[in-house]
């Protein structure tokens, strides 16, 4: 049996027009004929006749209608449901994250996911939190963590995490002994930044904002691509930065770094848990979702 056949049917009673049911399907004119030709062949009935410039059912063909109608109604209804358990057994997730939740949040929950959901394969990207929106927006990622919010039409999403920024100097700093500063402590200081794009430098220029403290008044020593570049950095005392409480390692082994929690309320920032905006998502997209939001994480060490 020819699904075809009869979804041509169907949308031509629909439109009452051969010729647009044929640049709806991308066909010509002849071939659609032919097809209602070869549903009349099959039942040996006749399906429609021409009244005036219209098209008209006839008896055989309003019953032929009906039952098509309900016919692929039907079979679109178990594809879809086929295509549900399919997923069930081995869905896809592609999964976006800025450098801070990429490196040191989403690897130990992708692998707790993973027990749960050992079916589904998933790819992580960790870039800019600017090139994981926009990635999110074009719908090349399914889902993206990011440390920064733009409004932005073609994307929702929600607060997942707090994020505290602290500040980071070598272990021979004159602050080193010290276990909280402001900034105007380190306003004199070779600072090392991250490059534009980042989570973290808009958070780090909000923050300076907040306290009328001008960037382009700081010496800035270098600018990095990465949280780890801006650690290697600070430790060869080439200056400070200011970095996610989430980079501080329980098992004491950045010996040469110090951290200062920040005395400003503004230092604390949201990680956000964003997807493209669209009615209908895979099963895996909104499962994933789901364990996001019911999981809770935090900092396996806090700022000393």
């Amino acid at each position: 049996m020819n699904l075809n056949l009869f979804k041509t049917y169907i949308r031509v009673i629909e439109t009452q027009n051969l010729s647009r049911t044929a640049e709806d399907f991308g066909l010509s004119q002849p071939a659609i004929t032919k097809q209602i030709q070869a549903l009349e062949d099959m039942y040996g009935v006749l399906l429609l006749e021409r009244s005036g410039r219209r098209l008209k059912m006839t008896e055989a063909g309003e019953t032929l209608y009906n039952y098509a109608h309900d016919l692929v109604r039907c079979m679109d209804k178990m594809d879809k449901a086929m295509e549900e358990i399919a997923e069930d057994r081995k869905g896809s997730l592609f999964l976006g994250a800025s450098t801070i939740p990429g490196q040191y949040i989403i690897p130990a929950l992708i692998k707790e996911f993973k027990e749960e959901h050992p079916h589904i394969s998933i790819s992580l990207e960790i870039a800019d939190t600017e090139r994981i929106f926009n990635k999110i927006c074009e719908r090349e990622l399914d889902i993206g963590i990011v440390g920064g919010w733009t409004k932005q039409r073609k994307v929702e999403g929600f607060p997942w995490l707090e994020d505290e920024l602290v500040a980071v100097v070598p272990q021979d700093h004159k602050l080193a002994d010290k276990s909280s500063c402001c900034l105007a402590d380190l306003q004199n200081e070779n600072w090392i930044f991250r490059e534009k794009g980042s989570g973290t430098r808009k958070a780090v220029e909000e923050l300076m904002t907040a306290h009328n403290l001008n960037r382009d008044n700081l010496n800035i020593y270098m600018e990095a691509g990465s949280t780890e570049s801006v650690l290697a950095m600070v430790e060869a005392g080439m200056g400070i930065s200011l970095v996610s409480r989430w980079v501080i390692r329980p098992d004491n082994s950045q010996t040469k770094l110090h951290y200062l929690k920040l005395n400003e309320e503004e230092a604390r920032r949201l990680f956000y848990v964003i997807f493209p905006r669209q009615k209908v998502r895979r099963k895996s997209v909104n499962y994933f979702i789901d364990y996001l939001k019911t999981e809770t994480v935090s900092p396996a060490t806090k700022s000393e």
